[in-house]
């Protein structure tokens, strides 16, 4: 399974992009960022792959961005990596 995650240093600034992609009919979640990302503030967005380009420009313009990760879950474990 992959999905994609925005990973912000400031938990208020993950929680409006979480509620501007629901209000913009993006299907995420709020979800604890993984632990391999060593970074941001503990809670990060989750979206689909698909969902990305249509986001990317909106979701990067915040101040404590640090960046999309592509999340990879596999027997395992879950890895990260930057795009």
């Amino acid at each position: 399974m992959e999905y994609v995650i925005a990973i912000y240093r400031s938990r208020s600034v993950t929680i409006s992009a979480y509620n501007y992609l629901l209000n913009k009919g993006v299907n995420c979640a709020l979800i604890s960022t993984p632990r391999s990302a060593n970074v941001g503030c503990g809670l990060s967005v989750k979206f689909s792959r698909d969902a990305l380009s249509a986001v990317r420009a909106t979701l990067s313009l915040g101040e404590t961005f640090v960046g999309f990760y592509l999340a990879r879950v596999t027997l395992n474990g879950t890895t990260l990596t930057r795009i």
